[in-house]
Formats: C-alpha cells, structure tokens, sequence
C-alpha cells in the first residue's frame, strides 16, 4: 500500500534543506561538478596505490588469500571481500595496488549514494556537500588506502538507506528490492549491516512516516530479500558449527571484562578521526536536539540510523576493548544531518573546515604511502606510524631463503596474520605454505594445514623460541635460530625457525606461546 505523501516537483534551487520529508526535489545541477571531483579524486588515489611502498598488512593478505579459495563463508569474516578481491585480480593482477583498488572505488559510490540520500532527503545543495564531506573525511582518506571489509560495507549501508529513503517518500516494489538487496550484500561484506534493523525502529519513533511504513508490507518484503541474498552464508555457518558468529561474538564476549568509563570516552574521542571533527561535532548537537524534541523529522529519521551503533559500542567500551571502526556505519546518516543542518543554518565555514582537514588527511596520507619507510615523528615508542604494514615482504622472503637452505618442502606458520603474509608474497615461489593452529578451529580459513600426511622436513616460522611445546608433536626438531626482518623499513620483525620431521598423527593443535 502507498503512503499519503504528497508527490514531490522542481522548486527554485537555492530554498534551504528544510528536513521536512515532503520538501519537493531538486534538480541535477550539482551533480556533474560532483562527478568530476570525485572521479577526480578516485584517479588520484589509485595512483597514490600504485606507488605506495606500504607492504599488505596481514589482515589484507589473509583477505587476499580467502580470494584464491572462494566460498561462502570464513573463520572470521562473512565472504564478500574474497569475492570483490576475486573480481579485482582478473582485472589487474596481484600486485598490493591491485588488491587494494576497490577501496578508493567504493568510496567514490558510497559519496554518490549518499548525495542522492541527501538530495531525496532534503535538496540537491545538501546532498553535493554531503557527498563531498564523505569523500574527504578523515576516515574515508584512510580507509580508502586499505582494503578492509568496512569499505563494501559502508557503500552497501548507504544503498539501503537510500533505498528506506525512497520508500518513506512513497513505498514502490523497485526500492523495496533495492533495500533488500543492499542490506543482504552488507550482511554479506560484515554482519555490522544487522544495525539497520534498530535503526529502523527507532526511526519509527521518532518519525510518524516510518511508523506509517512499518504497517505496509514493502519493508517486510525487503528484509525478507534480504534474508535470502545472506541465506548462502547462513547455511555455510550452520554446516561448519555457526563459527563465523562464535568468532565475531567472541570480540566482545570474549574478552575479560574490565570496567573503565575511560575507555568509552575513548572511543568516543576516537570518532572524531573517524567521522572528522566537524562531522561528529554536528552529529553530537543533532543528537542533544533530538532528545530535546527541536528537530525537523528528516533530521530525526537520519539520526536514528547513527544512534544505535554509535551507543551500544560505547556501552560496550565501558567493559571491553572496542575498536573505533566498530560504529562506522553510523557515519553514513550521519554526514548527512551533519551537511543538511550545517546548509540550513548556512555554516558553509564548517563545510570548509571539514573538507580542508580531509584534504589535508589526504595529502599527506598520499605522500606517507610513497616515502613510508623513511617516516619518522617524534614522540611516539616507534617514531615510524607505518611501523605495523611495513616488514611483511622482508619477512616472507627471508622465510622462502631460510626453507630453501634448510632444504625444506614446504613452510608451516602458527600464526594467522603471518600465514597470509607468507601466502601472499611468497605466491610465486614455488613452495608450499601450511598452518598448524593454536586453537581448535577449522582449517578452512588456514589454507592447507600441516600434518602427517606432509613429505619433509619442513620449517617452522614462528615469533615464538620455545622449543619445548613442539618436540611431543614431531620426530625431529632442529633449532636454526632467529632471523631479523623488517630492518631499514620502519617495522623490524623477525622469526625463529625450526626445522622439522615426521609430524605424529594426530597433530593436535599446537600450545600457544608460553612467552610474551
């Protein structure tokens, strides 16, 4: 059934965002300038890629080897990044850029969608500098140098929203697919997508016109099309004991709990990086406004879609680590009300703020990449802020020269951050890399795991000394030493190595690391 909301016509273009959910559209006229810029800015940063000297940190590689082994589901992600890896590689290969160029692509449509967002939402005007103060905020100048699972995620979360948009403006089947989609494809890239559905709620609070939709049967239809786009993962969870759940649930509630208002307020803090200042300062206010009941019911439907995530992770902080990446989807609804109430209150100088110390965040992030291993700030415990995403080629390739003097068959890591490093930039080199787990899980995420079966001797490629816990499990162990890595990059690691023979059956999983 249709909703009672009058149909929106053109209007003069310079009227203000009212928030009010029948203003009637804009024109187009912003749009090609805004295309321009942000193909502009997408060019630049996939040239910034091909000439960074940043080594794929280990999440990147583990990401990149799920790619050369497709399926629906992994040990501690959903499978979607695999797939848009996958799809990246036939097009341009496997060197890092490559791996990492969908990032900078996904940004440029998650800017698009949100300018429709603002422009269905409000006026062609607020949806331009939403679009631009999505691409150039702090967080989306960092995260669009990485390939990470909060990239297609994000540009999914927007297509809903905008889809949810749409069906509060007048409930039609096409956006109704549109949102189911999308929200199946976000669950799909990162099961952070589930938020949607409290925002819905709460929105319904807040807004008469979402409490309207909820009694139409289009948004039903859409988080059941949702359901059935996520249904492959879902059942790849049931057939391997729900271990992608477990795994995620395991961040929180794993954890030991520790109470510390501080740790909220740090999270907190830390969105102001990952929103931008500006942005999250305004988001704050709306918020106060909300609670307050001084705003327009557009402003309160986008604000709802933020409070959620924003909330429980802070919740959440007051007992376990949280990470700043955690809420990020709020950012979405959020740089909208931020644009349309800085537009309506004609604050265009924190528009500029924001899009400077974006641009800024850029440059410098665009320089950093190509001169990484030769940045130093004081200061900080390691001078080097790249410290952590440099050293990891270094390290795969004196672990190949180091099982080739061994005579080795085959490498064997005990840990998965260095199995994707060695997977990845040892992938030409002709020798096998095997796992051997710590902890009981399956060995699906882990490539192929060492084992009995495996001809040696093999060499062990471990950050831990302890020759102790290894000896019960083989024949034969052979201490060679530490190997240091990494020297002269900024981010200095090193291995001890082990060269062993007739590995018992079974292989249980091997002790952790007595030693820090």
């Amino acid at each position: 059934m249709r909703s009672a909301l009058p149909l929106k016509t053109p209007i003069d273009a310079v009227r203000p965002a009212t928030g009010d959910l029948a203003a009637p559209r804009k024109p187009l006229d912003h749009l090609p300038l805004l295309v321009v810029i942000l193909l502009a800015l997408t060019a630049l940063r996939l040239v910034g890629l091909r000439y960074s000297i940043v080594d794929l940190f280990y999440d990147e590689a583990q990401y990149w080897s799920w790619a050369q082994n497709l399926a629906f589901g992994y040990y501690s992600k959903p499978p979607l990044l695999a797939w848009i890896i996958f799809g990246a590689e036939r097009v341009c290969g496997e060197a890092e850029w490559c791996v990492r160029a969908p990032a900078p692509i996904f940004y440029c449509g998650t800017s698009l969608v949100v300018y429709a967002i603002g422009r269905a939402l409000y006026d062609e005007r607020t949806g331009f500098w939403a679009a631009l103060m999505t691409a150039l905020t702090t967080g989306a100048a960092f995260s669009s140098r990485i390939v990470s699972t909060d990239v297609p995620l994000l540009f999914f979360w927007a297509v809903a929203l905008y889809a949810y948009v749409k069906l509060l403006e007048a409930p039609r089947w096409r956006h109704a697919l549109l949102m189911g989609v999308a929200t199946g494809l976000g669950l799909l890239a990162k099961y952070a997508m589930i938020y949607i559905v409290p925002g819905i709620v709460i929105a319904a609070i807040v807004s008469p016109r979402a409490r309207a939709l909820l009694r139409g049967p289009h948004l039903w239809v859409a988080l059941l099309v949702a359901l059935v786009v996520v249904s492959p993962n879902l059942i790849w969870n049931a057939a391997t004991g729900f271990i992608t759940f477990k795994h995620t649930g395991g961040l929180v509630i794993g954890e030991e709990v520790r109470w510390s208002a501080l740790r909220a307020l740090e999270f907190l803090g830390a969105q102001f990086g990952v929103f931008g200042p500006v942005i999250f300062a305004v988001m704050i206010v709306v918020t106060v406004r909300l609670f307050r009941g001084r705003l327009p019911e557009a402003d309160r439907v986008m604000i709802a879609f933020s409070l959620f995530p924003v909330a429980l992770v802070t919740a959440f902080a007051v007992t376990v680590h949280a990470y700043a990446n955690w809420a990020a989807v709020a950012f979405v609804s959020g740089v909208v009300v931020a644009a349309a109430t800085l537009v309506r209150e004609r604050a265009f100088g924190w528009i500029t703020a924001s899009l400077v110390i974006g641009a800024v965040t850029q440059a410098l992030l665009l320089v950093g990449d190509v001169v990484a291993d030769r940045v130093a700030l004081p200061l900080l415990k390691n001078p080097n802020p790249y410290s952590r995403t440099l050293g990891w080629r270094d390290f795969a390739e004196k672990a190949g020269a180091a099982a080739r003097a061994a005579g080795a068959t085959a490498i064997v890591s005990d840990s998965r951050g260095d199995l994707g490093a060695l997977l990845y930039y040892l992938r030409d080199e002709g020798i096998p890399v095997l796992s051997w787990r710590t902890e009981e899980i399956p060995s699906f995420d882990l490539g192929t795991p060492y084992g009995p079966q495996t001809a040696g001797p093999v060499l062990l490629v471990t950050v831990c000394r302890d020759e102790a816990r290894i000896r019960p499990h083989v024949a034969t162990v052979e201490p060679l030493g530490i190997t240091r890595t990494g020297e002269g990059t900024g981010g200095p690691r090193g291995f001890h190595a082990f060269r062993l023979t007739g590995p018992k059956d079974p292989l249980p999983p091997l002790a952790v690391c007595p030693w820090p």
